[in-house]
């Protein structure tokens, strides 16, 4: 099929009426879709955009499956926490190209967290061994 600018448009097809619901067939002509057919592909469709609706896009899905899980609880917990802050404050802080001042304080403000942690684990330990 050639496409010009001339070419005529077949509106009727363009907007959806019933003769929308037309196919080439072998022969290169026209015939009407069967409205079962139409029936089961639009209930298709339906079933679709519902699924999406509910579970998200197939590409959503996927992403959800691919998010890692943690199956290591004491990767929360405080002392990992202040492991990690500790790591952060020798380690990173010093490394980061910034202005001494705000390293400091960001250094500051983390070993403030850290303390907090340990005396809260202390008061933790110390009430489970109270009852």
């Amino acid at each position: 099929m050639k496409v010009t600018a001339d070419r005529t448009n077949d509106a009727h097809r363009l907007r959806g009426s019933p003769e929308s619901g037309a196919r080439v067939d072998d022969t290169g002509g026209n015939r009407p879709v069967h409205p079962q057919r139409q029936a089961d592909f639009a209930r298709a469709v339906e079933s679709s955009q519902a699924r999406r609706q509910h579970h998200g896009s197939l590409l959503e899905q996927i992403e959800r499956l691919t998010l890692p899980t943690a199956s290591d609880p004491s990767l929360y917990s405080n002392e990992r926490s202040i492991e990690l802050l500790q790591h952060v404050v020798d380690n990173v802080l010093p490394r980061m190209d910034t202005d001494v001042d705000i390293a400091e304080m960001a250094a500051q403000v983390l070993t403030e967290e850290i303390t907090q942690r340990l005396e809260w684990a202390e008061r933790h330990a110390e009430a489970g061994e109270s009852h």
